[in-house]
């Protein structure tokens, strides 16, 4: 898991080449709507592209669930990630977009999702980036990402991603010697880790940028350190989230509260960071920021995730277990399968 962290600016580098990309240059939307449709790691780059969506005028939004929610515009491209293309939800999706005809776009690396948008009936066709195979879903997202940004521009809603993701991929080439097993036991994702292991971690974020790597920490640390994780933005969490934390003495040292920041943070929720701060120390048994790195939004945001991605294995190392399997999610998918279907 390791060796695959410090792969992702090449899988970044690596999406402008995954096929498929011919078969989208040149597509037109009537409007400037995206929904993108998936679960787990195949969802979260919906999340962590969505500033660089915003600041071009793209409404993206993510859907986590079966079928499509009811005020979709007429028009609204329909993205449909699923790394394995066979998760139920997202194949739910598509027969409902279908239903509705809406434009498509799958992001895939096969299964029934790339043979449905390869399929032969007149009208059933339509545009697939075909990912490389064969990686756990979470350790693809540099190529579910990168295709999720050429797939954008291959419609026009997006200038070309190359130079984002080329700046990107320098940042956490870098980056992977500061926080990679390169840099020992000292190294700052490491020391955090050490924090963390056993206990529950806690996750504030502070702005756009870095909501969405707030959501890949935890579901990191869920799988691959199998450890719980929780996560809650700021400005809202001041509204109710602090209030909260009146925890008794003996648990206070069971949490650990991880506040994500970026450059886009407004300067009020930089005020409202203080003071929670103040307000909260005595609640956990360590309270540490994380900064993202970069210059552009997506190299901000993917300076965040990539931290989180080395922490996640490491406390998984402290704590004994293995980062690769997902044991759990595999048996619910064969009682699944063994159940009535909806």
């Amino acid at each position: 898991m390791l060796d695959l962290v410090a792969d992702l600016p090449g899988q970044l580098l690596g999406s402008a080449s995954l096929p498929g990309r011919d078969e989208i240059s040149g597509r037109r939307l009537p409007g400037r709507d995206v929904l993108l449709c998936g679960m787990g790691g195949s969802a979260v780059a919906g999340e962590l592209v969505q500033p660089l969506c915003a600041a071009a005028g793209v409404r993206l939004r993510v859907q986590r669930d079966y079928g499509l929610p009811g005020d979709l515009a007429p028009g609204t491209l329909v993205v449909l990630s699923s790394y394995s293309g066979d998760t139920e939800e997202t194949l739910a999706a598509l027969a409902e977009a279908r239903r509705r005809r809406l434009p498509l776009l799958g992001l895939t690396s096969g299964g029934a999702l790339l043979a449905a948008a390869r399929g032969t009936a007149a009208g059933a066709r339509f545009p697939v980036l075909v990912l490389p195979p064969g990686l756990p879903p979470r350790a693809a997202l540099g190529h579910s990402l990168g295709a999720l940004l050429w797939g954008l521009h291959g419609y026009d809603l997006l200038p070309s991603p190359a130079p984002e993701l080329q700046e990107a991929a320098a940042i956490l080439k870098e980056r992977n010697a500061v926080l990679g097993p390169a840099a020992g036991p000292a190294g700052p994702a490491a020391t955090l880790a050490r924090a963390c292991r056993d206990r529950f971690v806690v996750l504030y974020t502070t702005s756009p940028e870095s909501h969405g790597a707030g959501l890949r920490w935890k579901a990191q640390l869920n799988e691959n350190a199998k450890s719980p994780a929780y996560t809650a933005p700021f400005p809202e969490l001041n509204h109710n989230d602090i209030v909260g934390w009146e925890l008794p003495e003996a648990l206070r040292r069971t949490f650990v509260l991880v506040l994500l920041r970026s450059a886009d943070e407004h300067p009020r929720v930089a005020a409202r960071v203080a003071i929670t701060r103040e307000l909260l120390d005595e609640q956990f048994a360590a309270v540490q920021e994380v900064r993202a790195r970069g210059t552009t939004p997506l190299s901000r945001t993917l300076s965040l995730v990539q931290y989180g991605d080395y922490l996640s294995c490491y406390v998984a190392e402290l704590r004994g277990r293995d980062p690769l399997p997902v044991t759990r999610i595999d048996v619910l998918k064969e009682h699944l399968q063994k159940g009535p279907q909806a």
